[in-house]
């Protein structure tokens, strides 16, 4: 409901209230005092009191609004939102803000990172115009397994994020799920022939909000190290973080550049 109704509904009560407190105290003290005596003052008092007794219940309410995470709605996602996902400069800028609004009022986010697997490999045996095909479809199947206060980009040229607002650790592994079972089903016509197939496979590196993210990068580091795990346990693949960090797992400084993921 909204603030502004539930306040008009506290006012009304408050006046309610006056006018009975005032109805009653004025029966009782003409009943004790006598017909005689001046009462004028019953009114305002019983008015004042009402107006207190309606603030103590309005300030109760404003309180619990700025601290409840249940009304506090995500960002919604721009108009720039397109079938491939926001420019990778907004996509930084509002996952920002919404890791902020996660970390704030405890509503939970996850980062997903989506690799294609054997991407060297497809390259060099297709050609990059494949593999960007490949990659811009990716992208056109993932938007539709979002909702719209998600986010979605680019990351490079084989892989993509996604951002995921509000979300807890099982619903975060759920669209990494879905994710790659949409990228194994693909079937990506490049070079202009409608008989040319191409069928990939992903990685999914799922980094879902915790305590020891003390920031974005942590998350994404995260994020990082667990598709470099799916890649390592042999691609088509999600693996969540913490995953351990062996020797073949890389610790990124940064958002992850795609062009250095190894075949």
């Amino acid at each position: 409901m909204p603030l502004a109704a539930v306040a008009a509904g506290l006012l009304l009560c408050a006046m309610g209230l006056a006018a009975a407190l005032a109805w009653g105290l004025g029966l009782v003290l003409d009943a004790g005092l006598g017909k005689n005596n001046d009462l004028n003052w019953v009114a305002p008092a019983a008015a004042a009191l009402g107006v207190v007794v309606a603030a103590v219940p309005l300030a109760l309410l404003a309180m619990r609004l700025r601290g409840a995470p249940s009304l506090i709605l995500p960002m919604p996602v721009p108009a720039a939102m397109g079938p491939e996902g926001v420019p990778r400069a907004l996509f930084d800028d509002l996952a920002a803000r919404e890791w902020s609004r996660a970390r704030r009022y405890g509503t939970g986010a996850a980062l997903l990172v989506v690799q294609l697997d054997r991407f060297a490999r497809l390259v060099e045996g297709r050609g990059a115009p494949a593999a960007e095909a490949a990659l811009t479809e990716l992208l056109r199947q993932t938007a539709p397994t979002l909702r719209g206060v998600d986010l979605l980009t680019r990351l490079s040229e084989c892989e993509i994020a996604v951002f995921l607002a509000q979300a807890d650790a099982t619903g975060a592994l759920d669209v990494a799920e879905r994710i790659r079972e949409r990228a194994e089903q693909l079937e990506v016509a490049f070079g202009g022939n409608a008989a040319q197939r191409l069928r990939v496979t992903v990685s999914v590196g799922v980094a879902h909000l915790r305590p020891a993210h003390l920031n974005l990068q942590a998350l994404n580091e995260d994020a990082v190290a667990a598709v470099d795990a799916a890649r390592q346990a042999g691609g088509n693949c999600v693996r969540a973080a913490p995953v351990d960090r062996g020797p073949g797992l890389r610790h990124s400084g940064g958002w992850r550049d795609g062009s250095r993921a190894q075949p």
